[in-house]
């Protein structure tokens, strides 16, 4: 349930999350003015296809292996075994998709072009290796681990105002922002501060495959997610101009910005949930249903607040330090972009929603399989209107914004109605277990 370890949990994430932002608040409409809204693009077309060995890497271990660390962090030997089996094979996975990113730049034309950025971005890679946040999640000591984050960025932010001053800092702007998990990585693995370093346990080639194997649909899941989040972008760089992907980017940063305010519900309430749903199956939907009335509620406000915000602070910012003030600057480039806001800003709320249904219903019951499914289906469907919308639209942001729309809408109500079916049953058991207990009494 909501108890005092938890609440201190959330309310440590949302200090360290708007320290985060104070960073990202900065260092966004910074890059946007100094590397241009080509270069911007640019940066973010090589991320977003970087996210793809980032994912392989990953493996669905930032969801699998929390639940597991969640239900076993009370035995440190088999929390250990957990660290080392998934860090290994997250370190095989790094080796293979570098490999493959590396052949690929090379021999696609759009990826050629900007080689030296695409490698460059690789450093992402190696940051979601180096530093293990599944494991801090798991132990439900995220605060601590976004502590480390946030020194980390706001040492690394200082280096990119002093050093980045125009579109032909662009590798060095990609760097700079890899390096904050590098060091936060380094440092834990240094000192283990905030959770302590795991003790050594061998594993074997059968239990590595067997964490790939069980972690399977995870990834399945985050690949498929993929084809409507970063693909978007990346089937945008192929179908339209840069400036187009940058004027998405620039938009869809802002509002994967305002999502991630949610973030500390979620990472602080997913472990908790998957705990009680082993032991305390009427605790978990108690604790289900407190989080989508608060996720649902934080979502409503984040929507209405970004479809205003580009109209609201353009002209104020404009009137109060002139046009050419570099935060008046960003905030004219985005008003370039609002058409692209106003569909994509109820992504949001979509998204609060999904992530109540999806992540923290159907995963912790069990229902990974009928989880990928639909994140299947959604990618499939996210691609088809891609290809279909956009090509030859002199809108193609715009349609890249409604296609992501459709898609989490599908989403939303594919979840719900497993999340549904799910909690009837529940509530049916619990009801027969009580009856038997009465009459047993």
């Amino acid at each position: 349930m909501v108890d005092a370890r938890l609440r201190a949990n959330i309310f440590a994430l949302y200090l360290v999350q708007g320290l985060n932002y104070v960073v990202s608040f900065v260092t966004f409409p910074f890059l946007l003015v100094q590397l241009g809204a080509e270069g911007f693009g640019v940066m973010n077309f090589a991320f977003a296809c970087i996210q793809y060995g980032v994912l392989l890497t990953d493996f669905g271990f930032n969801l699998s292996a929390v639940r597991d660390v969640a239900q076993v962090r009370d035995d440190p030997r088999a929390a250990a075994r957990i660290f080392w089996r998934v860090t290994w094979a997250k370190v095989a996975l790094m080796l293979a998709s570098s490999l493959i990113l590396l052949v690929l730049t090379f021999s696609l034309d759009s990826w050629r072009t900007h080689a030296d950025v695409f490698i460059v971005s690789q450093l992402y890679i190696a940051s979601s290796v180096l530093f293990p946040l599944w494991y801090f999640q798991g132990f439900e000591k995220l605060q601590l681990a976004s502590g480390l984050m946030v020194f980390a960025r706001a040492l690394m932010l200082g280096f990119l105002l002093y050093w980045v001053s125009g579109p032909q800092d662009l590798m060095l702007a990609v760097v700079l922002q890899a390096m904050p998990q590098i060091l936060a990585g380094v440092l834990w693995w240094s000192t283990g501060w905030g959770i302590a370093r795991p003790m050594w346990v061998a594993v074997s080639l059968g239990e590595l495959r067997a964490a790939l194997k069980a972690s399977w649909p995870f990834f399945l899941s985050a690949i498929s997610t993929s084809l409507y989040t970063t693909s978007t972008t990346v089937l945008l760089g192929m179908f339209a101009a840069p400036l187009q992907v940058g004027l998405f980017a620039a938009a869809s940063k802002l509002v994967y910005i305002a999502q991630g305010l949610i973030g500390p519900l979620v990472q602080a309430m997913y472990p908790r949930i998957a705990q009680l749903a082993v032991n305390d199956k009427a605790g978990a939907l108690a604790l289900i249903r407190k989080a989508l009335l608060i996720q649902t509620g934080v979502g409503v406000v984040m929507t209405l607040a970004l479809a205003l915000f580009v109209p609201v602070f353009a002209p104020i910012s404009v009137s109060l330090f002139g046009a050419d003030f570099g935060l008046s600057r960003a905030f004219l480039a985005l008003a370039d972009s609002q058409t692209i806001m106003v569909w994509f800003a109820p992504v949001i709320l979509l998204g609060c929603m999904s992530l109540v249904f999806g992540q923290q219903t159907l995963l912790v019951f069990g229902q990974e399989r009928y989880f990928s499914r639909v994140l299947v289906a959604a990618g499939v469907l996210n691609v088809l209107l891609m290809c279909v919308l956009v090509p030859g639209s002199n809108e193609a942001g715009v349609r890249a914004a409604q296609s992501v729309l459709i898609v989490e809408g599908f989403i939303v109500l594919a979840f719900w109605w497993r999340a549904r079916q799910i909690s009837r049953e529940i509530r049916h058991q619990l009801a027969q277990q009580n009856a038997q207990g009465g009459a047993a009494g």
